[in-house]
């Protein structure tokens, strides 16, 4: 009998901080649209500021809904946005960092694993990234797919 499927989710302090950013954005863009008189072109780019901090309270009540499970068959995303990948059809991983800061010593990773017609994303931020990363570097290694050079110094710098 296999075991059953290990669950992920992100942590609820990651999602309360992309709350507060989301809620704090769409507020005063909105705020100003609504109380304050602007020229056209900015109350359009105020306006644009406001749909992209809406789109980021969306994204972050889909993380809040979605967990991830993993097993020996494969990964899925449970949630909003299903997504399913069997470990046999895994075509590509591809793990970026993506740095806030010059120094590069801020940042957070993004895992995409692709089949023929499906990717999964999972941010740094979900709990147990390094356990899911090191099963699907694991199964990548088995099915010999070729990794580009940034996953490469990625994962190296996750062993670190």
């Amino acid at each position: 009998m296999a075991p059953p499927p290990r669950q992920f989710r992100y942590p609820w302090p990651a999602l309360c901080l992309a709350y507060a950013g989301s809620v704090t954005g769409l507020a005063v863009s909105l705020g100003l649209i609504g109380f304050v008189r602007l020229a056209a072109p900015v109350a359009w780019a105020v306006a644009a500021a406001a749909a992209l901090f809406l789109v980021y309270f969306v994204r972050t009540v889909c993380r809040q809904l979605t967990h991830i499970e993993l097993d020996e068959a494969g990964i899925r995303a449970r949630g909003p946005l299903v997504a399913a990948i069997r470990w046999e059809d895994l075509r590509s991983l591809q793990l970026d960092y993506y740095s806030t800061r010059r120094d590069r010593e801020g940042g957070w990773m993004q895992l995409k694993l692709r089949d023929a017609q499906r990717t999964i994303r999972i941010d740094s931020d979900l709990e147990g990234f390094a356990e899911l990363i090191g099963a699907a570097a694991r199964v990548a290694a088995q099915r010999g797919l070729p990794l580009d050079a940034a996953t490469l110094g990625n994962l190296e710098a996750l062993r670190r």
